[in-house]
């Protein structure tokens, strides 16, 4: 396979793109302001600094580098201000999509989010094909990178993929998702607590079957043009997730109400369209939770 370039190569979905890949031989380009903590074999991985905002940057590891697959994960989140955060999220992934263009890249896949599609108040799954409908900055924000995506492939037939993640967790969680809060409160013996009474549904996603699906789609002609959701294919309730937690960590769980302005909501996903390239997850959240919380004790105590 040729060289893989990983933008936010030290945030938590990169660092295991990274080790997955490099496990299976391959040699990887990692850009980001940080390097991470996590070490990598040097002669398979090379750590090159980089503000991504910064277009002349971006364009020098290109002609440094010269990868043929780039997988784009690198965004902004938590500025103090809308402005900072849609600026800098535009001028990220339009200089990934620029350099990439005149670099005539094989592949391109953009990590964009469940978020796109908002929070639905209706039990059923989401597909593709449903329309977006984002709430947040956030998911407003992956919104506008895919939309910017769409247009380099119609208009300069760029070979670009776009992936939508769900709840994803696995070794190296830093950020702090729901699955994060729970494991911390568990691992401190203290009550998960469940706002909602935990009716909140969604697709708990272990991080090596995204990395699995990158995989596939680097390797599939079918896969570009196209966008794709990626889960686990089977919903949990947040009570029922922290319940697997329990069966590792002898920690209690506290149903509460709602929140102010707070309501159930249920997002997760049909996964059709990514079985009929071959994938098939790996890791259900048994296994999934097993290997994150070994990490977590092994790392935090």
């Amino acid at each position: 396979m040729p060289l893989i370039l990983v933008t936010g190569s030290s945030g938590f979905i990169g660092t295991n793109v990274t080790r997955y890949f490099i496990n299976k031989g391959e040699k990887v380009v990692g850009l980001d302001l940080y390097n991470s903590k996590v070490s990598f074999p040097r002669e398979l991985f090379t750590f090159h600094k980089c503000n991504l905002t910064d277009k002349d940057s971006v364009f020098i590891a290109f002609e440094k580098f010269r990868p043929k697959f780039v997988i784009h994960l690198a965004f902004v989140t938590h500025r103090k201000d809308v402005y900072s955060e849609f600026m800098d999220d535009s001028k990220i992934t339009l200089n990934m999509l620029e350099a990439s263009c005149k670099h005539s890249v094989e592949r391109f896949i953009l990590m964009s989010s469940s978020t796109v599609y908002g929070l639905k108040a209706i039990d059923e799954p989401v597909n593709e094909e449903d329309k977006p409908n984002p709430k947040g900055t956030y998911g407003k924000a992956k919104l506008m990178a895919e939309l910017m995506a769409k247009q380099y492939m119609e208009t300069e037939r760029m070979p670009i993929t776009i992936f939508r993640g769900f709840e994803i967790y696995g070794p190296n969680l830093t950020i702090p998702s729901i699955v994060r809060k729970l494991l911390d409160k568990a691992i401190k013996k203290e009550p998960m607590q469940l706002y909602c009474y935990g009716k909140q549904k969604t697709d708990f996603t272990y991080v090596d079957d995204l990395c699995y699906a990158m995989e596939i789609v680097l390797n599939n002609q079918k896969a570009v043009g196209e966008i794709f959701n990626v889960g686990l294919g089977k919903a949990y309730t947040y009570e029922e997730f922290a319940n697997v937690i329990s069966k590792f960590l002898p920690a209690k769980i506290e149903l509460l109400p709602p929140r102010p302005n707070e309501h159930p909501f249920y997002l997760y996903p049909t996964i059709e369209k990514l079985k009929s390239l071959g994938f098939n997850p790996r890791y259900d959240v048994f296994e999934g939770l097993r290997n994150t919380i070994d990490w977590m004790l092994l790392t935090h105590g």
